[in-house]
């Protein structure tokens, strides 16, 4: 069978997971395929997932449990694998911080800005076995390393999580795989250009559905996620492979006592993988194809000029609306020569006591065609926009304005290196707390 007939067929097989489970969970089915085809697979696990440990809060919390307890889940790891047919060479820990991965990403890029975990207590990882020694706290040295193992392994088949997964962990994961395989593209590795990214899904609302042990049961789209441009793979599995990776997923026995039911839910007679394509804006309106929302831009036909736009999933989340928080709909996007113009739609009432974010990840050509851009955030609070914490006025091709359900954001393209391409997120937050962000997205600038 063609790969182009089956996405999930490769010589090398790469698996991004952001805790220690996430990997069988997601892929538990295939890894048995490609170890009895004689395929080589690659788990990387982002976090050793050291931020679960549970406690009455009279008791003090210190950071040797924290870090055993990461011990202790590599090892569920190696035993899952192991019963999968996969030795401890086929994995690599890389030990960023559990439920820090979404701060690296948005406000802690640079070596200079670390950030700090309240479980590990540290700014660099603490675990003797990480893919890079000490490696520091911050979203370039995950970025880096990321790009690091691409590089070694040379997979033509990439795992990673959804950018609309709603866990901030598996949401900042997809990110840095997308940063790290589009670098090396911006480097000129042609090889990369091949790759085949297959995203998988584990936190979404009603995913999977119902919960519990249901073997016969199939994994279906989130419903949440239906009007999305994602292009879903389904993978039957037959009823040794389901058996097999429920009996795997029940080698993970700290998770297991927290959350059996819903982790059983994944051991179904199928596996969902989605390939999320690119995104590209146009700075010309000679477009003489059909866009379609979501994989192309718009024709603006007020103004007659083109934009793109893509959907965000409604998020269903209580707190946010019993506190009436906005919730993203859309992310729109427009340029002209000299500026870009970013437009975000709210299902309900913004309000100017909530921040909005938006993070730019930029791709530059430079010279020999080396070279990427660093991380660019821009926040918005209190009618007020900040740069790195400094305040920026209207004028050089900064605009911006909010509106009852709307935000507009005008930046100039010379401030973020007029790149060729970039990745763009946009978060909320409620005094420093996040309560929604838009998924991670690639942008080919034209």
């Amino acid at each position: 069978m063609k790969k182009q007939d089956n996405p999930t067929r490769g010589e090398r097989v790469l698996i991004f997971a952001p805790h220690n489970d996430d990997e069988i969970l997601a892929v538990g089915g295939l890894i048995q395929r490609y170890v009895e085809s004689g395929t080589p697979v690659k788990i990387a696990v982002m976090t050793n997932g050291d931020g679960q440990i549970r406690r009455p809060p009279f008791l003090p919390f210190f950071r040797a449990d924290f870090v055993k307890l990461g011990y202790k889940r590599q090892n569920e790891t190696l035993d899952a694998l192991e019963y999968m047919g996969l030795g401890e060479e086929d994995v690599e820990f890389f030990g960023y911080p559990d439920r820090g991965l979404s701060h690296m990403w948005t406000n802690h890029w640079g070596r200079n800005e670390l950030y700090y975990s309240k479980y590990t207590k540290t700014d660099h990882s603490p675990y003797h076995n990480s893919y890079t020694e000490e490696t520091p706290y911050c979203g370039s040295a995950a970025a880096g390393d990321v790009r690091r193992l691409l590089l070694e392994y040379e997979p033509d088949v990439v795992f990673l999580p959804h950018p609309n997964d709603s866990h901030p962990d598996h949401w900042a994961t997809n990110g840095f795989v997308l940063y790290g395989l589009e670098q090396l593209k911006n480097e000129g590795y042609e090889k990369f250009e091949t790759v085949t990214m297959l995203s998988y899904l584990v936190h979404s609302v009603k995913f999977p559905w119902p919960r519990g042990k249901f073997l016969e049961a199939s994994l279906t789209e989130p419903s949440d996620l239906k009007r999305l441009d994602t292009n879903w793979v389904n993978v039957p599995l037959d009823f040794r492979e389901r058996l097999h990776k429920l009996r795997a997923i029940g080698k993970y026995r700290t998770q297991t006592q927290l959350m059996r039911k819903y982790l059983i839910s994944f051991a179904r007679a199928n596996e969902l993988f989605g390939i999320v394509p690119s995104l590209s804006l146009n700075n010309s309106v000679e477009y003489e194809a059909t866009p379609n929302l979501s994989q192309d831009f718009i024709l603006n036909e007020e103004e007659d000029e083109p934009f793109l736009s893509y959907l965000n999933p409604k998020r269903r989340s209580r707190i946010a609306t019993l506190r009436r928080y906005p919730d993203i709909k859309s992310v729109s996007l427009k340029r002209n020569a000299d500026t870009l113009k970013l437009s975000i739609d709210f299902f309900n009432k913004y309000r100017s006591g909530n921040a909005i974010q938006a993070t730019l990840k930029p791709f530059t050509r430079i010279g020999n065609g080396k070279g990427v851009g660093g991380s660019h955030a821009f926040r918005f609070l209190k009618r007020k926009l900040y740069y790195k914490e400094r305040r920026i006025e209207r004028g050089n091709g900064y605009d911006f304005e909010s509106g009852n359900k709307s935000y507009r954001l005008s930046i100039p393209m010379e401030k973020i290196n007029n790149p060729s391409k970039l990745i763009l997120s946009i978060t909320l937050s409620r005094k420093g707390v996040p309560f929604a962000r838009s998924a991670n997205r690639l942008i080919n600038i034209r």
